[in-house]
């Protein structure tokens, strides 16, 4: 018998790099958010509504491009997706007022929007139960490269050339990962040219370990109403993104504000939490698949999940209150670890209550959280200029993470046959 080939495992590897460059192009604007305030005049509360913006895109987004994955494939939806917002980050650079920064976000958020439901859907059909954690946990870290390179790139760029150049070179880097994804993925395993009978054995043989599943497609309203374990997750997916959306868009400025750190410095520490989250998406996916060879696929997630939550939380809480600067850093990005430790099994979780939906299901759970994407930076930079309390604020977040952590439990409750 032939070796199996690993095409699944460079589709995973490829998703990887394409999350990467999607993250990069997401941060770098705040690293710039400073030079924006003062190029343009803006208020904390208008640069939150510009931070937001993008998040209420992409969660308008989210559904109907999962819905689309489902239909017709990730394949030219992820490659077209990437050429645009490649394209809009280039735009951004060439924003003139407050109001163009605002459209130009929104609809940088709208293209965006199709990559996370399209890649569920995409591992829905090419990731076997068994390994679905470790390949999300792949995914997911490639978000959290870019997140963690980006800010110090962005800062040297932003001082060396400006913030108009800054956005253009960032743009570059997607068109290459269009043409390699539109090259080398298929929408099916049996499409690909590449594969061997070897392999397309393990991935429907762990594909029919979810049980059977309906060839029929629902919607996004009767998938909920299907599925209370998918409304939970929604849930949690609103909650722990309020907490993840400050280390995106005003952690660098907290830093530099509220804790006296130098540009150059915010631009390294900000960093952090997407280098720590890196490691940690794949310490929970690899986890929580090693536990699901010992009992329950849900049972696994639930607890993977719930520890990460809970110490996220507990480190993030100490982080705010520590009274040394770089403590107060640090712990702030371990509790990003913690809580990244959750996104493998949370992922698993959803694709499994979607069954044969998994993009509108990934749609739904992505749209709740950059619901909640859209509602931190907002509600963060008004609280700013009302109270102009950090910490005030930032234990709004820790609230916010504590209650996702609650629906967790819950959401993963095992069932007679497991997912």
């Amino acid at each position: 018998m032939a070796r199996p080939t690993r095409i699944r495992y460079t589709i995973y590897l490829l998703a990887l790099l394409v999350d990467m460059t999607s993250y990069m192009d997401r941060v770098c604007i705040s690293v710039a958010a400073p030079a924006l305030e003062q190029e343009f005049a803006l208020s904390k509360s208008q640069m939150g509504w510009v931070f937001s913006i993008f998040s209420l895109a992409y969660f308008l987004g989210q559904t109907p491009w999962g819905m689309l994955a489902d239909r017709l494939g990730a394949r030219n939806i992820v490659a077209g997706a990437i050429v645009w917002w490649s394209a809009f980050t280039a735009l951004t650079g060439a924003a003139w007022s407050y109001v163009s920064l605002l459209f130009i976000r929104f609809w940088f958020g709208a293209v965006e929007a199709a990559l996370s439901p399209s890649i569920a859907s995409a591992f829905s059909r090419w990731a076997p139960v068994g390994e679905r954690s470790t390949a999300f946990g792949a995914f997911l870290s490639g978000g959290r490269i870019g997140g963690a390179v980006a800010p110090p790139i962005a800062a040297a760029l932003l001082l060396g050339y400006g913030w108009r150049t800054m956005f253009m070179a960032f743009a570059g880097l997607g068109l290459l990962w269009a043409v390699a994804w539109r090259w080398w993925y298929r929408n099916t395993p049996r499409e690909h040219p590449r594969i061997n009978a070897e392999e397309l054995a393990i991935i429907e043989a762990g594909l029919a370990a979810e049980g059977p599943v309906s060839e029929d497609r629902p919607g996004p309203w009767r998938l909920l109403k299907g599925s209370p374990q998918l409304v939970l997750l929604l849930g949690v997916s609103f909650g722990y993104t309020v907490m993840w959306q400050f280390y995106i868009t005003w952690f660098p400025t907290y830093l530099i504000e509220e804790r006296g750190f130098s540009l150059e410095q915010a631009g390294f520490v900000s960093g952090l939490p997407f280098l720590f989250g890196v490691a940690a998406n794949w310490v929970g996916g690899l986890l929580t698949d090693a536990l699901c060879r010992r009992m329950a696929p849900s049972r696994a997630r639930r607890l993977v999940g719930f520890a990460g939550l809970l110490t996220a939380g507990a480190l993030m809480l100490a982080g705010i209150l520590a009274p040394w600067a770089m403590a107060g850093a640090l712990l702030m990005a371990l509790a990003a670890f913690a809580g990244d430790m959750m996104l493998g099994p949370f992922w698993a979780s959803t694709i499994s209550a979607g069954g044969n939906a998994g993009g509108t299901a990934g749609g739904l759970a992505n749209a709740a959280s950059n619901l909640g994407g859209f509602v931190s930076p907002v509600v963060i930079g008004w609280a700013l200029d009302q109270w102009g309390d950090w910490n005030a604020v930032l234990l709004l977040t820790v609230a916010a993470n504590f209650a996702a952590a609650a629906l967790w439990w819950p959401a993963n409750r095992p069932k007679a046959k497991a997912a």
